[in-house]
């Protein structure tokens, strides 16, 4: 029997750009973690969740304390638009393409369903400080 055995999946720039931007930062926390440790790079995985872990707690003192005056459109798009680059701009740099993921034979694509899951499944915490940033 002729087993083919499927490659490590991993999370495409774009795919990290977009489930960031819809999902939040604790979301993008995952994708960039999960990315590192399926490449095999565990020092880049433990500095992704210090330094993201400090990031969130940065971003949710510093919406708390922002005007209420400040338009939502700034909290709603703006703010996740730009931490949603910096994870594309980490991903490219320090992550592989897409194209080297289909050049890799290792490595397959990630399925947009685990998107999908594991960004809702942050967003709702990430919704619960929202609501205690917003109120």
């Amino acid at each position: 029997m002729n087993m083919i055995k499927a490659g490590v999946p991993i999370y495409s720039p774009l795919q990290i750009f977009f489930g960031t931007f819809c999902f939040g930062p604790l979301a993008m926390l995952y994708f960039l973690w999960k990315n590192f440790q399926n490449m095999q790079l565990f020092t880049e995985a433990r500095k992704v969740m210090f330094y993201g872990s400090i990031f969130v707690v940065v971003l949710a003192t510093c919406l708390k304390l922002s005007p209420s005056s400040m338009s939502s459109l700034i909290i709603g798009l703006i703010v996740p638009f730009f931490y949603s680059l910096a994870a594309l701009q980490i991903s490219t740099s320090m992550q592989a393409t897409k194209k080297d993921i289909k050049a890799n034979t290792n490595w397959c694509m990630q399925s947009l369903w685990n998107i999908i899951i594991f960004g809702s499944l942050f967003y709702v915490p990430w919704g619960f400080v929202m609501l205690g940033v917003i109120s």
